[in-house]
C-alpha cells in the first residue's frame, strides 16, 4: 500500500487523471525507484515540460498495453471506439460509405479531422481528407495510449481542437515474445487472427525491437443477422415507395412503354420466364406494370456488416547512446492493409440506359428511355490495398549552462501513405449504349451488335437483354460491358522538429520551467481516378476529378510553468501554464493560438483544475483542392406527393409547383445526385476550448481517485458542406432562392423514367459562421485494494454530452448565426441516414472489476451506451401507403408532434406551426458485458479466454440508420468468444 505522503499523493492523483475508460485501466503513470521517494522527468501528452510529477496534468485516459490485452481487442481503432469519449466514427463496421476500409477516431463527435493522432508525440500522416487511420498504426509495439481530453492547438498545432491521441510505443523490451489470439461470432463468422513476434535487447547504451505482426479479419454478411437482412427490419423486405427502402433498380428492370394502350412503368413478372439470350424476344405478356409495394429489389443481405481485412506490419525501433548526455533514437514503420467493401449489384441506369425499339432483346417494340436494371450476378465491390511507410530520426538530450540543465531534442519525420482502389462490377457506359442499341440474330443464332447489314464486332460486342430477369445476363454480356476502375490516393508528409527546455528561476513557490521549439512541416496529396470515371464513363457511377494539392508551413512555440503559491494558507500550491503557438502557412497566412491553465489544490488530497484554449484547424486538401465529384446521399424529395413536408405544408406545394414539379410527382430514386467538391478560398476553423474539474484522491481511502472534468467547445468557421436534404428543404420548405439555384431537376424523364427527379444539387465546401459547439463532463472513479484473494481494482468512466449542436447553443427554431433556422440541442437524437453512423448519446460509460492473483487474473466488464431518439416518420408514411396501420407501433412513439418552423416566404421571419406530426423511435439504453480470464502457466505462457458481449446483447432497432436497420455505434449483434496465448523466452 502506497504512504500518506507527497509522492504517495502524487501517484494516486496520476492514476486518476490517468485512468482510463473502463475496459482499458491503465498503470501507474509516474516512474518510482525501489525504495526510494524519487519521481524522474517524464513529459505528458499536453505539454512539452518534462515535469517530476503529474499533479498538474490535463485530464489524460491512459491506457496501457495490459489494459488492452484484457479488453480482447487486437487493433487501434477497435480499442478507442469503445472509449467513452469516442463518437461516431467510421470502422469495419461501416460499409457504404467506408469504401476504401479506414478506421478513424472522433473524439467528442466533433469529426475525426478534429482529433489529433500522434505517435511517441509526433504527426501521423493523414490522408488528403485531414483524418488519420488508424489501421495504419500496428497494436504489438504500444506501451501505452494516451487520450488528451482537452484542446491543443498552442502544443500541437492543427486538428488539436476535440483532443489528442499519444499513441507511445515501448522502449525497453528485451528478450523474445510470440503471440496469437483467435477469435469468432457464436454465428460461426467474423473470424479474426492475429499473430505477432516480437523481439529486442535493450542494454545500458543501446536499446532495439522489432515487431511483426499479421492480422485476418473474416466478413459478417448482412444477411447473416436479423436486423441487417432487409433494408427496414419489421417491413416487408421489397417495399421501394411508400417509405419503405427496398431499391426500385432491381434484377427484373423497369421499363417505361407502352403495353395494351397503356403507358406506365413495367416489370418482367417473377414468375415468368421473360426473354431468353439469343432468341429475338416477343414475350410481352409475361411483363406487368411496377409495384413499389411488392417489386422492390431487397439489397440488403448481400451487403458486408462487418468488412473482411488483412493487415501485415513491420515496425522497427532503436536508440543508441552515443554520450552520456546525447541520445540517437530511429523507426521505421511498414503497414499494409488490404480490405474489401461489398455493395447490392451495381444499379443500371440513367440517361445511358436508352433502350433501342430493335433490340433483339426488346419485346415493346419501341424506343425506351430511363431504364433501369440491376444484373445480381456481377457483384460490386470496393478492394482497397492500403500500403503506410514512416522513417523518423532524432537526437535528444540534455547539457549544464548557466548553473542549470536544458533539455534539447530535433527530429526529422518522413511518412507516405498510398491507397490503391480496384472497383469491381461496374459497367462503360458507352458500351452499355451500344449493346442496348439495334442488334440481331446472325446466320448461327448469335446475337450481335448492330444491323446486318453494319455489324459491330468491336470489343467482342454483346447484345445485352435486361428483359429477362437475373438468368437473362450471360457472362458474354458482362464481359463486354464490365469494367474495373482503378483509383489512386497517395499523401505525404515532412516534418521537422526542435525543442529546447530548463528551469528559467526559482520563485518562492518553486521554479519556473519553460520549453520553446520551432517546427516545418510540408504536406501534400493527391487522387487519382480512373480515366473512365474521370470521363463519366462508368455507368451510374459517381463521376470524380482528379484532386491535387499541399502547402507548407513553420511553427513558433513556447510553454512556461509558473509556481504562484505553495504550502500557502488554504492553497497548498497554485500553478500557472502558459503556452502559444505562431503557425505560418503557405496557403491561408498566420494565425497565433495560446492556452491558459491554472492548477489549484486547496489541500494536498484535492486538486481543482481551469484550462482556456485556443485553437484552430487548418482547412485539408480535400477541403481546398477537390474537384468536382459526384455522391448519392439518401435524402427526401420535398416536391414528393408522399412526402410528411408535401402532405402537411400547403407552401411547399405551391413552390414546388413553380419549380415546374408535377402534382403527381412521386420520388423514385431513394438518393439524390449532388456535387461536392473543394474551395481554394476556404478558411481554418478556430475554437475556444473551456475545461474545469477536479481530482480528489482522499488520505482516508487509499488508491482512491475521483476525477470529475466540465468542458465546452466552441468551433467557429466550421469547414463542411450542407448536407441535401438540408438545401432542399431551404429551397421548398423554407424558401429561400439561394437553396433553389443549387438544385436542377430532369423533367425529360432521361435519367430514370421518372419526370422531375433531382437531377444535380451542389454542395461546395464553404465556411459556416455559426460553427459547432460541444458541451459535457467527464467522470472518473479508480479505486485499488488489495485482500488475502488478490488484488482488485474498479474503474467506472464516463462521458456525458450537454449539449451538441450550433454555435452560441440557440434554441430549436431560433436562427444561428449563418441565419439558418437552427435544430437546437441533438444530443441524444440520432442523425437520420448518415452512412458511418449517427450516434449522438447522452451517455456513454464503462465499469471495469478486475482481479489477480499471483498467476491467475479476471475481469468483468459492462459498456453502456444512453438511449436515444430518433425520426420514425418514414415509418408511418410506409404504414399509410400499405395500408397496414399495425406497422405504426414499430415506432416507439408513433403518435408524437413537435412544433416545426420554416420562414414566412419571402422573408428571414420564423412562423411556428404547432403540433405537427413527428413520430419518434426510441433507442434504448443499451449494456453489453464482456468477461474475461487469464493463467500464466510455470512456463513463461500466458493463456486468456474471454467473451465479448456475453449475454447475447441485440442493438436496438434505428429505422432511421443507413441501408439497414443497425447503427453501427452499437456492436454486432452475437458473441465473440476469443483465445490467446503469448509466450516470453
Amino acid at each position: 500500500m502506497f504512504k500518506n505522503n507527497k509522492l504517495s499523493v502524487s501517484v494516486q492523483l496520476a492514476i486518476a487523471l490517468g485512468a482510463s475508460s473502463a475496459a482499458f485501466m491503465s498503470s501507474t503513470a509516474v516512474a518510482q525507484d525501489a525504495g526510494a521517494d524519487k519521481v524522474e522527468r517524464i513529459e505528458v501528452t499536453g505539454s512539452r515540460i518534462k515535469r517530476t510529477d503529474l499533479e498538474n496534468a490535463q485530464p489524460v485516459l491512459m491506457i496501457s498495453a495490459e489494459d488492452i490485452a484484457r479488453s480482447g481487442l487486437t487493433s487501434v481503432g477497435d480499442v478507442l471506439k469503445e472509449i467513452s469519449t469516442n463518437g461516431a466514427s467510421l470502422g469495419l463496421q461501416t460499409n457504404n460509405g467506408n469504401t476504401n476500409g479506414v478506421v478513424r477516431v472522433d473524439l467528442r463527435n466533433c469529426g475525426a479531422n478534429r482529433s489529433l493522432v500522434l505517435v511517441n508525440g509526433r504527426r501521423w500522416v493523414t490522408d488528403v481528407t485531414g483524418a488519420v487511420d488508424l489501421s495504419t498504426i500496428p497494436l504489438a509495439a504500444i506501451k501505452q495510449m494516451e487520450v488528451l481530453k482537452d484542446g491543443a492547438s498552442s502544443i500541437y498545432g492543427t486538428d488539436a481542437i476535440c483532443g489528442v491521441v499519444n499513441i507511445i510505443t515501448s522502449t525497453d523490451f528485451d528478450g523474445a515474445e510470440v503471440s496469437t489470439q483467435q477469435s469468432t461470432y457464436d454465428e460461426g463468422d467474423g473470424k479474426r487472427e492475429t499473430y505477432t513476434m516480437t523481439v529486442g535487447s535493450s542494454g545500458e547504451k543501446t536499446s532495439v525491437m522489432l515487431s511483426a505482426t499479421y492480422t485476418k479479419q473474416e466478413e459478417v454478411m448482412g444477411g447473416d443477422r436479423e436486423i441487417s437482412s432487409v433494408p427496414i427490419f419489421g417491413l416487408p423486405a421489397n417495399v421501394s415507395s411508400a417509405g419503405g427502402r427496398a431499391s426500385p433498380t432491381t434484377p427484373y428492370g423497369q421499363f417505361t412503354a407502352t403495353k395494351d394502350g397503356v403507358r406506365g412503368s413495367y416489370t418482367l413478372d417473377q414468375t415468368k420466364t421473360g426473354c431468353l439470350p439469343n432468341q429475338v424476344c416477343n414475350n410481352l405478356a409475361d411483363f406487368k406494370l411496377y409495384n413499389g409495394n411488392t417489386d422492390g429489389y431487397n439489397f440488403a443481405p448481400v451487403n458486408y456488416l462487418l468488412q473482411p481485412n488483412e493487415t501485415r506490419s513491420l515496425y522497427l525501433q532503436a536508440s543508441h547512446a552515443l554520450t552520456d548526455s546525447t541520445t540517437f533514437k530511429t523507426e521505421m514503420l511498414y503497414n499494409k492493409r488490404t480490405s474489401e467493401a461489398q455493395l447490392a449489384a451495381q444499379p443500371m441506369g440513367g440517361a445511358p440506359m436508352a433502350i433501342s425499339a430493335n433490340n433483339v432483346y426488346n419485346p415493346f417494340k419501341e424506343n425506351i428511355t430511363g431504364a433501369s436494371f440491376r444484373p445480381t450476378n456481377a457483384a460490386r465491390s470496393y478492394a482497397a490495398s492500403n500500403t503506410t511507410w514512416r522513417f523518423g530520426s532524432s537526437l535528444e538530450g540534455d547539457f549544464e549552462a548557466l548553473d542549470r540543465t536544458f533539455n534539447w531534442d530535433v527530429g526529422a519525420t518522413f511518412s507516405d501513405n498510398e491507397l490503391v482502389q480496384i472497383k469491381n462490377g461496374f459497367f462503360n457506359s458507352s458500351r452499355v449504349t451500344t449493346a442496348l442499341g439495334p442488334s440481331f440474330i446472325d446466320a448461327n443464332g448469335v446475337a450481335r451488335c448492330g444491323t446486318l447489314a453494319s455489324p459491330i464486332t468491336a470489343n467482342g460486342c454483346t447484345p445485352l437483354n435486361l428483359f429477362g430477369g437475373p438468368n437473362g445476363i450471360t457472362q458474354d454480356m458482362l464481359n463486354y460491358i464490365t469494367v474495373s476502375p482503378r483509383n489512386v490516393e497517395q499523401s505525404t508528409m515532412h516534418d521537422y522538429t526542435a525543442n529546447i527546455g530548463t528551469d528559467l528561476f526559482e520563485l518562492p513557490a518553486g521554479m519556473v520551467s519553460a520549453v520553446v521549439g520551432a517546427e516545418v512541416r510540408r504536406e501534400k496529396g493527391f487522387t487519382s481516378p480512373d480515366p473512365l470515371t474521370v470521363a463519366g464513363q462508368v455507368l451510374n457511377d459517381n463521376a470524380a476529378v482528379p484532386t491535387r494539392g499541399g502547402y507548407s508551413l513553420k511553427e513558433y512555440y513556447g510553454e512556461t510553468i509558473i509556481p504562484l503559491l505553495s504550502d500557502a494558507p488554504l492553497a497548498h500550491s497554485l500553478e500557472l501554464s502558459l503556452s502559444t503557438r505562431l503557425s505560418e502557412y503557405s496557403n491561408f497566412g498566420n494565425t497565433t493560438n495560446s492556452s491558459y491553465k491554472l492548477s489549484y489544490r486547496p489541500i494536498e488530497e484535492l486538486l481543482i483544475r481551469a484550462s482556456y484554449g485556443e485553437g484552430f484547424r487548418a482547412p485539408s486538401i480535400s477541403e481546398l483542392y477537390q474537384g468536382q465529384n459526384d455522391s448519392r446521399p439518401a435524402a427526401t424529395d420535398p416536391c414528393s406527393i408522399n412526402s410528411t413536408s408535401y402532405i402537411s405544408n400547403a407552401d411547399v406545394r405551391a413552390r414546388c409547383a413553380a419549380a415546374g414539379v408535377s402534382p403527381t410527382f412521386v420520388q423514385k430514386d431513394p438518393q439524390f445526385r449532388a456535387r461536392i467538391g473543394g474551395n481554394e478560398n476556404v478558411k481554418p476553423e478556430e475554437a475556444i476550448t473551456k475545461v474545469v474539474g477536479f481530482v480528489y484522491s482522499p488520505h482516508f481511502v487509499e488508491n482512491l481517485g475521483i476525477s470529475v472534468d466540465w468542458f465546452n467547445i466552441e468551433i467557429e468557421n466550421f469547414i463542411g458542406t450542407r448536407t441535401a436534404q438540408s438545401i432542399a428543404n431551404g429551397c421548398y420548405v423554407t424558401g429561400l432562392q439561394s437553396y433553389c439555384n443549387q438544385i436542377t431537376r430532369d423533367f425529360t424523364g432521361n435519367m430514370n423514367g421518372n419526370p422531375g427527379e433531382i437531377s444535380d444539387l451542389l454542395a461546395l465546401t464553404q465556411n459556416f459562421v455559426g460553427g459547432l459547439e460541444r458541451e459535457g463532463v467527464d467522470i472518473n472513479v479508480d479505486y485499488r485494494f488489495n485482500t488475502e484473494v488478490g488484488t482488485f481494482r474498479a474503474n467506472w468512466d464516463t462521458a456525458i454530452m450537454l449539449y451538441e449542436g450550433d454555435l452560441g447553443q440557440p434554441e430549436r427554431g431560433e436562427l444561428n448565426a449563418d441565419g439558418d433556422i437552427s435544430n437546437g440541442n441533438l444530443v441524444g437524437i440520432t442523425l437520420a441516414g448518415a452512412s458511418g453512423g449517427g450516434s449522438r448519446t447522452k451517455m456513454k460509460s464503462n465499469l471495469t472489476l478486475s482481479w489477480n492473483l499471483d498467476e491467475w487474473s479476471a475481469s468483468v466488464t459492462a459498456q453502456y451506451l444512453g438511449k436515444q431518439t430518433e425520426d420514425c416518420r418514414g415509418i408511418i408514411t410506409a404504414a399509410n401507403g400499405l395500408n397496414q396501420p399495425q406497422l405504426r407501433n414499430l415506432c416507439s412513439n408513433p403518435d408524437a408532434t413537435r412544433t416545426e418552423y420554416a420562414f414566412k416566404p419571402g422573408t428571414t421571419e420564423v412562423v411556428a406551426t404547432p403540433n405537427s406530426p413527428y413520430a419518434t423511435n426510441e433507442l434504448k439504453a443499451t449494456v453489453y458485458i464482456d468477461a474475461q480470464a487469464g493463467w500464466v502457466a510455470p512456463w513463461n505462457t500466458q493463456f486468456t479466454v474471454g467473451i465479448r458481449n456475453l449475454f447475447d446483447k441485440e442493438p436496438p432497432l434505428a429505422f432511421a440508420a443507413f441501408a439497414n436497420t443497425y447503427e453501427p455505434a452499437y456492436r454486432i449483434p452475437g458473441r465473440v468468444m476469443y483465445l490467446g496465448a503469448s509466450h516470453k523466452f
